[in-house]
């Protein structure tokens, strides 16, 4: 059975849909990484002769009805239980407290076998999150986030998830902005009509201040205060608001219990301050500098204190926030920033220039660069985002002779190595610092030049398009990589390169295309499948590749032109791209 071969009510199809762009927007704010794919299954309480046990809404047909079937013996089990215990048929209501228990403990079977058959599928590519049911024309509903697993692996995560009270908590902010869209989600279904019927009631960015308030319990919990869940991070964002005599907060407040063993009060009040007495407290962090912070276990600062001991950081019973500028703050785990607030609105830390894709840069363009130098120059790049009103590096396999023919236009320098404290110098006036592989620096304060070119990009600054420009300059004469820091705190890396695959897992494809193109049978899943990733990764495919696939995917579709199961998707012909190159493959 397919995703359309039964609806369970009118707008079912409506509903995938709205709840899988609203997962797009949400979690691409986070990290388009995680690619997130919103399916329901719809499950019967009471089984039916005349409707399927099991519907799917699940429009890229990657999972089948089959893959469920263990569900409906589970049913059959709890049934026949439920009747040999009382003599009486299981009902598909809940009008008293015997059927909730009873529905409760079905909803449990179904979560942990809907659980089961989705890690043997596809257990190492996506990891998936269930909303709690609704109950629909006798079906119990359940909306399912698929989300890459290796992106969210790249996220900082705590690894308690319950207070000590048993109530779960999320162990990160990435948890707790899953747990908001299934709530909004499950609200959503629940809709009468379909012009009610809308996941993000409120803004994505509401969605998103609530994952922040739902994650500062967690850190909250550290304090082991009664009252101090829920007031931390209004408090917060109302505190970094807040000058005094003109100057923004600046500081650090420890979150922990009383009488933690690496806490050092260094000075501590009679009367502790209400954390929600806002004035007092902003007052009191004018005190908070160097080593010393405020001490407060989420609902009264104490005093001032400092770190003593040893952490163990397996204990999560200590946070940092730190206020870094005016309405700005962030909290800090084991040297790890947890999450990070800005203007109220809560993200993920995360580098403004990716590690991974920074290296890749240099060893692509600067064949033969060592570890060592790549490591430098990632130092004193990390320096130089640091730069508020904005900056560009620029290494250049030549900067000795482009420092000669660019010094009317710049301060020419006797060649020194640039370090992380002489870096915050040198970007503090206008203009380029250039430097070689080495991390030598030999012009600063310079105006790149170059010609025009249709790569710029008009909704961008000067600084940016002059980047580009000079870059085409260059690309003849000279290796060059630019780190482009701008005033607003985006920061490019020119030339962008597209990360490197293996040219095999291409071949493996196309190969799998052919023999897919060879068989009687219509095989939609594994066809779909195929397009899918050829149009992700149009980028790589050679001229006579793409001329094939399209040649292969012509042959599939008119083979099975009178298929008429399931939803008919029309891929579009795949066209070479004249910036591909073999650099782009890795070495097998």
């Amino acid at each position: 059975m397919n995703a359309c071969d039964h609806l369970i009510w009118e707008h079912q199809q409506h509903c995938q849909i709205s709840l899988q762009l609203a997962a797009e927007e949400l979690f691409n704010a986070i990290d388009e990484r995680l690619s997130p794919k919103i399916f329901l299954i719809g499950a019967l309480i009471t089984p039916d002769r005349d409707r399927p046990f099991i519907v799917l809404e699940c429009p890229d047909e990657e999972y089948c009805v089959q893959d469920f079937a263990a569900i409906k013996q589970i049913n059959l089990q709890q049934s026949l239980l439920i009747r040999t215990a009382d003599n009486q048929e299981p009902t598909g209501t809940y009008d008293n407290q015997e059927n909730r228990q009873q529905h409760e403990r079905l909803n449990n079977l179904y979560v942990t076998e809907i659980q089961r058959a989705l890690r043997i599928n596809d257990g190492k590519t996506n990891e998936y999150f269930i909303s709690p049911p609704v109950q629909i024309e006798g079906y119990l509903v359940y909306v399912i986030a698929a989300l890459h697993k290796k992106a969210l692996n790249t996220f900082y995560n705590l690894s308690r998830d319950r207070m000590p009270s048993g109530q779960k908590i999320s162990r990160s902010l990435t948890e707790s902005m899953i747990k908001v869209y299934l709530e909004a989600s499950m609200n959503a279904l629940k809709a009468k009509s379909q012009s009610d019927f809308n996941v993000l009631t409120k803004s994505r960015d509401e969605l998103i201040s609530k994952a922040g308030h739902d994650f500062m319990v967690t850190i909250s919990t550290a304090g082991q205060h009664p009252n101090g869940l829920h007031v931390l991070f209004e408090a917060c964002n109302t505190i970094s608001s807040l000058k005094y005599e003109g100057a923004e907060g600046l500081g650090k407040m420890v979150i922990a219990r009383q009488q933690h063993p690496n806490v050092k009060i260094t000075m501590e009040l009679e009367n502790p301050i209400h954390i929600k007495d806002f004035r007092r407290m902003r007052k009191f962090l004018e005190l908070a500098g160097n080593n010393q912070m405020m001490f407060s276990d989420a609902v009264f600062i104490y005093g001032l204190c400092e770190l003593k001991g040893k952490y163990n950081s397996h204990d999560e019973s200590l946070f940092i926030i730190h206020f870094t500028k005016h309405f700005h703050w962030e909290v800090v785990h084991k040297d790890h920033v947890m999450i990070a607030v800005a203007f109220r609105m809560p993200e993920l830390y995360s580098e403004k220039i990716k590690k991974e894709k920074f290296y890749s840069s240099l060893k692509r363009v600067f064949t033969g660069i060592d570890r060592n130098r790549m490591n430098t120059l990632w130092e004193v790049t990390m320096e130089a985002t640091k730069q508020k009103h904005g900056t560009i590096l620029a290494i250049s396999s030549d900067a000795e002779r482009e420092a000669i023919r660019l010094s009317s236009q710049s301060f020419k320098i006797k060649p020194i190595k640039i370090n992380k404290e002489l870096i915050k110098q040198v970007t503090s006036i206008d203009g380029a610092v250039l430097i070689d592989t080495d991390c030598t620096c030999h012009a600063i304060g310079v105006i790149l030049d170059g010609i025009a070119t249709d790569n710029g990009d008009s909704s961008r600054g000067a600084r940016y398009n002059s980047a580009v420009r000079y870059y085409e300059y260059m690309e003849g004469s000279a290796k060059t990589v630019l780190v482009v820091i701008s005033e607003d705190g985006t920061i490019d890396l020119i030339p962008d390169l597209k990360h490197q695959i293996r040219h095999s897992v291409i071949s493996k494809h196309i190969n799998a295309l052919e023999k897919l193109s060879r068989t009687d049978k219509f095989l939609r899943k594994s066809f779909h499948k195929l397009m899918e990733f050829f149009q992700e990764h149009n980028f790589y495919l050679s001229d006579k590749e793409c001329l094939l696939i399209n040649k292969l995917r012509r042959t599939i579709e008119f083979r099975h032109r009178d298929n008429n199961e399931g939803i008919h998707i029309i891929w579009n012909n795949l066209v070479p791209n004249k910036n591909m190159n073999a650099g782009y493959y890795l070495k097998e």
